[in-house]
């Protein structure tokens, strides 16, 4: 047995972050690392992060972010590989103390339009490739969680019909990503925020749930922040 201590001093995090598309996903990552210690090594899966980071113009300091393109098409194959190369000693040698996947619902496009083009229905995903990408994704995250390090995914955003035990019905924002395995992967992050841009520009992040807006915040107190105090507050805290 390897008994713990229950201590949240400096324990990395999980994090998934979604919004709609364009309002600024990679430039978050970018702002939370440039405010965090180490290194934040960006799984790029859609190839937004070094077009957007390039410019310079919300990120200044890009010194700390490494890129590595995830095969958008060879998909499944070079996920895992990827995956494998990144081992503890990898991470240590490098000083990577955050690993950030932009963006999974990308990611799972791209899973199953590789499952569909091995398969025999003339590239459209069977019915077993969806479930091969669900397991994939889970176990992926559950993977990354033991390499010690902050963890964050980023996804787009889509909105269903949910309706209350009274019988309200309503619309609810949630992160884009396979509605069977969206509780799973909520369920093992510490934080799911919602992004969206403020009138001056900030970047903020909603941490606690409202009824449209799916959120939660294992790590502190705050409902909300902006995305450059992100790290810091926690950090401060620690």
């Amino acid at each position: 047995m390897n008994l713990k201590v229950i201590d949240a001093t400096n324990l990395p995090y999980t994090a998934l972050i979604y919004g709609k598309t364009g309002v600024g996903k990679s430039t978050t990552i970018g702002l939370i690392a440039e405010a965090s210690e180490g290194k934040t090594l960006v799984l790029d899966v859609d190839r937004t992060v070094q077009r957007t980071l390039s410019k310079k113009e919300v990120v200044k300091d890009t010194s700390k972010i490494l890129v590595q393109e995830i095969d958008n098409v060879r998909t499944f194959e070079g996920w895992s590989n990827t995956l494998k190369e990144i081992t503890p000693e990898f991470l240590k040698e490098n000083d990577i103390r955050t690993v950030a996947v932009d963006n999974v619902s990308e990611l799972e496009r791209c899973l199953l339009s590789d499952l569909g083009a091995q398969g025999k229905n003339k590239g459209v995903p069977a019915m077993a490739d969806y479930q091969y990408m669900q397991f994939k994704l889970v176990n992926s995250l559950r993977y990354m969680k033991n390499w010690g390090v902050n963890i964050i995914w980023t996804a787009w955003e889509t909105a269903d019909a949910f309706t209350h035990p009274d019988g309200t019905q309503y619309t609810r924002l949630l992160p884009k990503i396979s509605a069977k395995i969206v509780d799973n992967i909520c369920g093992l992050c510490d934080i799911v925020g919602w992004l969206s841009v403020n009138k001056d520009g900030d970047h903020m992040i909603l941490l606690n749930a409202t009824q449209n807006i799916h959120a939660k915040n294992q790590i502190d107190g705050r409902e909300f922040c902006r995305a450059d105090e992100f790290i810091q507050k926690k950090e401060e805290k620690a």
